[in-house]
This record gives C-alpha cells, sequence and structure tokens, in this order.
C-alpha cells in the first residue's frame, strides 16, 4: 500500500509577494550594503602605490569610465538581466544555481558542476572574511580627519564595533532589520548629495559617462588598465548579494532599487569623487571624505559606520543561509543552528560559523590594519566567485531555458572574457596578501571535498552493515520477537535497505515495535518541495517513509511523521527514535589516512542526527557502531 501526503509548502509560495516599492525599499536595506558602501574604499585606492595611477584628466575620466560600466555591465546587464532569470524555485545564489545545473547534466558532467559549486562557496566564504574588515575599517578612518590623535586606535575601535556586532547575532536581525532600509536610503542620498555638489563645481567630468574614455585609457595604456581592473573589482564587491537574497525580495524589486536608486547614487558619488580629484590631486588619498563639508564630517562617520555595520550584517546572513544549505547537501558536517524568529524561517544563527568569522575578521584587521592594504588584498574571491557564477549559467541557459549555442556564445562568451579579465587582473593582488582570502578558499575547499568523499566511504560501510529489506522480513519471522506497544521511528539511508538499529533491536533486544517505522530523508534540489512524504507499507505494522524537503528546509522528522498519511496513528507520547552514532577508525595508510582522518574528527564534533532532525532527546536511543575507513 502506497500513500503520498501534500505539505502546506508549495514550490514558489516563498516568492515574496507585495508592493513593489514596500520590497524594493526592504530590498535596499538588505542587499546593497556591500557594494553601497564601496565608494568609502573602491576610488581611492586607483591611486595607491600598488596601482599608480595619476591625477591627470585623461586617466581620471578614464578611470571613472571604467568604474561606471562595470557597474553598468556586470551589475545590470549581467546579473539584472542575464544571471537572475536563472531561479532555483525563487531562490538565488551560487549555491541554488549549481544545485539547478544538476538537474541538467549528465553523470559525468555531474562531477564538474558539483566541483564548480564548491569552489564557488569556498570562495564566497573567504569573501565574507575580508568584507567587515575593510567595510568598518574604511567607516572608522574618517575619525582621523577630526580627531587626529585617533588614528593609531582606529583598529581597536574597529575591532570593538565587530565583536559587538558578532555577539549581538544570537539575538537575531528581526528586532533591527526595519531600520536598516531608512539608514541605507538616508546613505545612498547622502552620497548622492555629495556627489552632485562636486560635480556643479566641476562639470566636465560627467563626460566620463561615455564609454570612449574607457577605451581610450585601454588603447593608450593597456597594462595600466590591467592593473587597474584591481581597483575597479572593490566597485563590485557584494554584487553576489543582490542573486543570492533575490528568493527573500524577488527579481524586479531588486531590479527596480538597482535602476532607481543604487546605480544613479553610486554614479553620482564616484563621478564627485572624480571631479574632486580633478580640483584638487591631493585629495586623492582620502576621496571620500574630503568630499564632506567639515560641519557635516562627523555625521557622515557616523552615518557612514551605521551603513558599514548593515552591510556586514548582511555578509554574516548570508554566510548563516549558505551553510546551512551545504550541510543539508552534505557538503559540510552538521553545525548546531539556532532559529531567532518564531516566524519568519530565514532568520537563523550559526554559532560555530560566528566564532569562525570573527575569529577571521579579527585577524585580517590586525593583519592588514588599514582600508588601503585590505584593497590591495581584496577582489581575488569576489572575481573567482564571478566566473563560476557564469560557467553554472552557461549549463542553465543550455538545458533549462534551451537558448541556442550561438546565443549562449554572443550573451555568455563576452560575460566570460569580462570575469577572466578581472580576476587575472586581481592576481596580482596575491603578493599583496591576496595570498590570505586564496589560502582560506583553499582550506575550505578542501574541508568540503575530505567530508564529501569521506562521508561516502562511511555510508558504503554502513550500508554493508546493513540488510535489504526482504532478508530483514526473514528475520523477523525466523526469531518472532516480542512486539512493544508504541512507534518505533528508525533512520534509513536508502529505502532498499533496512537501518542497522532496527536490525538490531530484532537481533539483540528480541523486539520490534507494533508499528515501525523505517524514514528515508531525502534532499531535493529545490529550495521548496509540495509533495513531502510518500508512504509505504512493507509488511503488517511495518512502514517505509520517504521524506522529501528542500535544500533551503529543516528536515523536521516529527513534524514529517505528523503530516504525514500515517499521523493519525502516531502518538507522541509512545514514540521512540533510533538514531545511530559511529565511531570512525581510521585504518589506512598512506596520503589516503588524511582526510580521513580529518572527516573523523569534524564527524566526532558534528551535530547528531537527534538535533539536526529535531527529535525529541528524551525519546531517543543511540545504537553506536565502529566504522573501519
Amino acid at each position: 500500500m502506497k500513500s503520498s501526503h501534500q505539505g502546506s509548502t508549495t514550490p514558489g509560495s516563498h516568492v515574496p509577494q507585495g508592493r513593489l516599492v514596500l520590497l524594493a525599499f526592504g530590498a535596499i536595506g538588505i542587499i546593497y550594503g556591500d557594494i553601497g558602501t564601496s565608494p568609502l574604499y573602491a576610488f581611492q585606492a586607483a591611486f595607491n602605490d600598488v596601482f599608480g595611477l595619476s591625477t591627470n584628466r585623461e586617466e581620471v575620466l578614464g578611470l571613472l569610465s571604467l568604474f561606471i560600466w562595470t557597474l553598468v555591465l556586470v551589475v545590470t546587464v549581467k546579473y539584472i538581466v542575464v544571471i537572475m532569470r536563472a531561479d532555483n524555485e525563487g531562490e538565488g545564489g551560487t549555491l541554488a544555481l549549481g544545485v539547478l545545473a544538476l538537474r541538467y547534466v549528465q553523470q559525468r558532467h555531474r562531477v564538474v558542476v558539483i566541483a564548480i559549486s564548491m569552489l564557488a562557496i569556498s570562495l564566497f566564504a573567504a569573501d565574507g572574511i575580508l568584507t567587515p574588515s575593510i567595510s568598518v575599517l574604511s567607516a572608522i578612518e574618517g575619525l582621523s580627519m577630526v580627531m587626529p590623535g585617533v588614528s593609531s586606535f582606529e583598529d581597536d575601535i574597529a575591532l570593538a564595533i565587530l565583536a559587538v556586532l558578532f555577539l549581538a547575532q544570537r539575538f537575531g536581525t528581526g528586532k533591527i532589520g526595519h531600520v536598516f532600509g531608512p539608514i541605507m536610503v538616508l546613505w545612498f542620498a547622502a552620497i548622492a548629495a555629495l556627489g552632485v555638489r562636486a560635480i556643479i563645481g566641476n562639470p566636465e567630468v560627467l563626460a566620463a559617462i561615455n564609454p570612449l574614455y574607457a577605451a581610450e585609457l585601454v588603447v593608450r595604456h593597456p597594462l595600466l588598465t590591467f592593473v587597474l581592473l584591481g581597483a575597479v573589482t572593490l566597485a563590485i564587491t557584494g554584487v553576489e548579494a543582490l542573486y543570492a537574497d533575490m528568493g527573500h525580495f524577488g527579481r524586479r524589486p531588486i531590479a527596480a532599487s538597482w535602476l532607481v536608486v543604487v546605480l544613479p547614487a553610486l554614479t553620482l558619488c564616484y563621478l564627485g569623487q572624480g571631479a574632486l580629484v580633478l580640483e584638487n590631486p591631493s585629495a586623492a588619498t582620502n576621496s571620500f571624505y574630503l568630499l564632506v563639508p567639515s560641519q557635516l564630517l562627523v555625521p557622515m562617520i557616523v552615518l557612514a559606520t551605521l551603513a558599514t555595520i548593515i552591510a556586514s550584517q548582511a555578509v554574516i546572513s548570508g554566510m548563516f543561509t549558505v551553510a546551512q544549505q551545504a550541510m543539508r547537501l552534505g557538503w559540510i558536517p552538521r553545525m548546531r543552528v539556532l532559529h531567532t524568529s518564531k516566524t519568519v524561517r530565514g532568520q537563523i544563527t550559526v554559532p560555530i560559523v560566528t566564532l569562525l568569522m570573527f575569529l577571521g575578521v579579527a585577524g585580517t584587521v590586525l593583519n592588514f590594519e588599514t582600508s588601503a592594504r585590505l584593497a590591495n588584498a581584496y577582489g581575488l574571491t569576489v572575481t573567482g566567485t564571478l566566473l563560476c557564477t557564469t560557467l553554472l549559467a552557461v549549463v542553465v541557459a543550455r538545458h533549462q531555458w534551451q537558448w541556442p549555442v550561438w546565443r549562449i556564445v554572443a550573451i555568455f562568451v563576452p560575460m566570460a572574457i569580462i570575469d577572466v579579465a578581472f580576476f587575472s587582473a586581481n592576481l596580482a593582488k596575491i603578493v599583496h596578501g591576496a595570498w590570505f582570502t586564496l589560502l582560506i578558499a583553499a582550506l575550505l575547499l578542501l574541508l568540503i571535498q575530505a567530508w564529501t568523499r569521506s562521508r561516502d566511504k562511511a555510508l558504503a560501510a554502513i550500508e554493508q552493515m546493513s540488510l535489504d529489506v526482504p532478508a530483514y522480513l526473514q528475520l523477523v519471522e525466523r526469531t518472532g520477537p516480542a512486539r512493544t506497544i508504541g512507534t518505533g521511528v528508525h533512520l534509513a539511508s536508502r529505502v532498499d535497505r533496512v537501518p542497522r538499529t532496527l536490525a538490531a533491536t530484532c537481533a539483540v533486544l528480541e523486539t520490534v515495535f507494533e508499528q515501525t517505522i523505517m524514514i528515508t530523508v531525502e534532499t531535493a534540489n529545490t529550495p521548496l518541495v509540495a509533495e513531502q512524504t510518500q508512504v509505504e507499507e512493507v509488511a503488517p505494522g511495518i512502514w517505509h517513509i520517504v521524506f522529501r524537503h528542500g535544500f533551503a528546509e529543516a528536515a523536521d522528522i516529527p513534524r514529517a511523521l505528523s503530516e504525514s498519511a500515517l499521523g493519525s496513528q502516531i502518538d507522541p507520547l509512545t514514540t521512540t527514535y533510533f538514531v545511530g552514532r559511529d565511531s570512525i577508525n581510521v585504518v589506512s595508510k598512506g596520503l589516503a589516512k588524511i582526510p580521513l582522518r580529518l572527516f573523523a574528527m569534524l564527524h566526532q564534533h558534528s551535530q547528531g542526527a537527534t538535533e539536526f532532525f529535531g527529535m525529541p532527546s528524551s525519546r531517543t536511543i543511540t545504537i553506536g557502531a565502529r566504522i573501519d575507513l
């Protein structure tokens, strides 16, 4: 007998609904903090010793044109127009894109798509370490203009702000989220006004809107332009947030807020900084804060600090989301996830991620000390993520959108060329500190690879210890175990195998619950699923349930059981859960032993199935076994 149960969640039901203006306003407050605060450091970075740009009219206008058209081509054309068409049931982000691409590729190509996806989230995580550091440092550095003696304490102030920010993660962002929008709108209005004020004094800078100035810089100074791309990259940091947060706001509100508010404000601010540098070349060292009238400097520093805190919060929240999704896909160890809101599904915090991020951010601030030095190291992971996104989008365009080859070549080849150019230009930053983020990304990628491969080996070893369904039924018939009142629930890794916890209760304890349920949890390639449970009675009193959940959903087994076709027959007070907790014994030798030992250590300290699947600890029995790998 087979049956299925339709849950209350349907695909696409989480796609935001509401007035466009309100959603666009919310998008400004949540997703544009990073890219919106880049004027604090991006433009002036081009004039430091690493890039060596002069302040003559030709080069300043060429640089401005590069900034403006990078925002147009990368953010507007690539992401708003093309990439954001690739939503996974309304969800965006490189990880969701990679899971979407897996639906369409053949088995032999899956390993390539998975590798690109794993690389992308490793680069994203490494980028998440630098973003809070450079954002807060660049805001605090304005203090030295009004309080010269404070310059030696800027690192301490930045660390104190970051410490408070990370400590506050346990409380969630729901209570303060409603003030993000007004602050960021005020920020964009302020930087636009500063830009307009400077442009009025030197309107010739408006000529930089013409892309010919960028083209002329490329032709006359190709090597300089190539190197400058490392500074221009700083203007698009945070572009992935537009795509990653698409599930929260929707494509149209994000596009509207970008085109109406954010892009014009950024363009005016960069043009204003260019006008200031043309008028006063010495202003290139701190072109943002020198735009600000002296009487408004302190309020602007406060506003900038608030904006960078919001930018940092968005990055941290994004890290929590990616970590949770990667856990559910089995790519990283299970970690404790705290839900900070009883009504909003996406508001979570992952304590171990919070701790590791803070240690990384604190180490970054102490190591680099200034935003200028950080700018010289920033950008490699950003551009690497951009390239990964382009490659995965090609798969989706070809197989889901059914685009012909000529259209894919016409659209994605220029994108890839731009991505490769930016990535190559940022390779020069390795010697200036980008090795730090590369090292973080490489370590994370190795950890993911070690975990997933070793986990597959462990699951294969566990399956060898389990019985197939016919063999188990024969065991029950042969031993005739006693029937225990209530319901016994056992986690099964495969639908055709009986979990060893069930076989153990039958063979060792010589008992079987009068209602025995084997439940297999499957993670779908979509963020949400509609049909969540399938029920099959394999023998009298023995049932098998397949519980499917999206990679953006929590796997709550008690809830799944209550909502299944057997829900009316299950009494929570007489239900006992059985889970396996294995001890990994590494017997391999040579280089193969290294990732297995890492897996064994991570497995030992990972969150158990009881907490991860929401099972009540008071009614859960853990049965251990030793797994030799």
